[in-house]
């Protein structure tokens, strides 16, 4: 076996080599066992060459034997790969849509349980953009399906989201509306007709005509109910975001407050009952800042950021203790982030998550635009924090290192990564796709100069 060093060296003159081509019509794969401290590198395949001008959201499923990519090529056209994972080579199905500079044009994709592949995405506030194959598997048998059920409500449609429900059914929900002024829409798919329909009768948040919801979820527990956390928006300017709020169901059709008292649909602005921390507008919460977890015993707590009384950005940590919302700012810092305005906004700090750590402590992980990677480390009992503390990387990294710089002569480039775990018979498997882009464009604007293209590659990883 090689040395560390020589492995090192092979591995990055790897990438380099691939990050110097500007096209991939025929990919490259290397499957040679390659070691970098506890990550075995078991393959690296090329998928493609991608749009790199601005970020904005792919989508990656493995299931069962087969494995498929959802991304805006070079072209900036919709685009699907599909690959078995015993087979290096991926076949390619080119949709009829192409994108611009929007990053909130995200991609999403789901399987049905007779194993068609269903997509949405390429839209913010534009008429409802929705395909799916009427072969299982096959990708060149993907066809758009507009309306997908009713033509009025989907011609000003944001936000695409597939979930699966309690019985692995495919429900589709999307924003109808704009920023300030949107209702949420879930439609459910039946395999036997090949169409959707409503969900539940009424949507699951209406803004009244006054504000609109920012959702993160839902999504299915470790106690096998969903959750959903949301802010109200005002307007489109980002920091009319207010009221961090909280509602669970075990059918999605069903749903209650934390408390346990049912929630008539569609939940407005006016029922109060599910707000967690009522936020003022501009009190410094923004979408995008808030997340869940949940602590050992399976109860979710909520972290976020947003203003203190002194007028700067803090964590905190909200969860629900004898019937109420209790709130704990977890955070210490001197600095406010003042966002405000409508568009994609790029984040001076942002959140990576919580978790439990194997010592009780929870840990928060972030990026500060003045203290870099941190951790805050904070005791799970009366979430005091016992130590903010600064990292070169964010810890636990699920990647190499020699993987998680810049390797592309791109300006301003960071590196994407889409990660999926690998089967049960691959406990220590996972796969990643790994591409590199600039910053987010506010307003939607081309840039000044042409951009090249990132190669987009996906890796299977093992841990020792």
């Amino acid at each position: 076996m090689k040395s560390n060093r020589s492995l090192r060296i092979f591995v990055c003159n790897f990438i380099i080599g691939v990050y110097c081509l500007t096209s991939c019509k025929t990919p490259t794969v290397e499957k040679e066992l390659e070691t970098i401290g506890n990550i075995n590198i078991m393959e690296a395949i090329v998928v493609d060459s991608v749009v790199a001008d601005f970020p904005v959201g792919f989508k990656f499923i493995t299931h069962g034997e087969y494995q498929y990519v959802g991304y805006y090529n070079k072209y900036r056209e919709l685009t699907v790969a599909s690959r078995k994972k015993t087979d290096s080579k991926w076949t390619y199905k080119i949709l009829p849509s192409k994108v611009g500079w929007d990053s909130h044009n995200r991609i999403t994709m789901a399987i049905d349980r007779d194993n068609c592949i269903h997509l949405s995405g390429n839209m913010h506030n534009d008429s409802l953009t929705y395909f799916k194959t009427t072969r299982p598997n096959d990708i060149s048998s993907f066809e758009r399906v507009f309306p997908q059920v009713k033509l009025e409500d989907e011609l000003s449609s944001t936000y695409p989201n597939f979930i699966k429900g309690a019985n692995d059914e495919l429900i589709f929900s999307y924003r109808k509306g704009g920023s300030g002024n949107g209702i949420t829409i879930s439609n459910t798919y039946d395999e036997l007709t090949k169409s959707f329909t409503r969900l539940t009768d009424q949507p699951l948040f209406d803004g009244l005509g006054q504000m609109s919801t920012y959702a993160r979820g839902p999504s299915l527990g470790p106690d096998n109910i969903f959750h959903v956390i949301w802010l109200w928006r005002d307007t489109p300017a980002c920091e009319t975001n207010h009221d961090l709020s909280y509602a669970r169901s075990a059918d999605l059709v069903n749903w209650e407050t934390m408390a346990g008292e049912k929630i008539e649909l569609p939940i407005t602005p006016t029922f109060k009952e599910v707000t967690a921390d009522p936020i003022p507008a501009k009190g410094g919460v923004i979408n995008g800042g808030a997340f869940m977890f949940f602590n050992k015993q399976n109860k979710p707590m909520l972290g976020y950021f947003k203003y203190d009384k002194a007028g700067n950005s803090q964590v905190f940590i909200a969860r629900f203790v004898k019937g109420e919302w209790l709130i704990k700012q977890v955070s210490n810092w001197n600095y406010r982030w003042n966002f405000s305005g409508p568009g994609s906004i790029t984040f001076e700090i942002r959140l990576h998550g919580g978790r439990v750590n194997e010592s009780g402590e929870i840990v928060i992980d972030y990026t500060h635009v003045k203290k870099g990677n941190g951790q805050l480390i904070i005791n799970q009992e009366d979430l005091s924090l016992i130590e903010d503390k600064q990292v070169e990387i964010i810890e636990g990294s699920e990647y190499p290192n020699e993987l998680l710089p810049t390797l592309s002569n791109i300006d301003s480039a960071s590196v994407k990564w889409l990660t999926l775990p690998g089967t049960a018979a691959e406990s220590k498997d996972c796969y990643a796709l790994r591409w590199e882009t600039m910053g987010k464009r506010r307003f939607y604007k081309e840039r000044e100069k042409p951009v090249k293209p990132s190669i987009m590659m996906l890796y299977k990883f093992n841990r020792d």
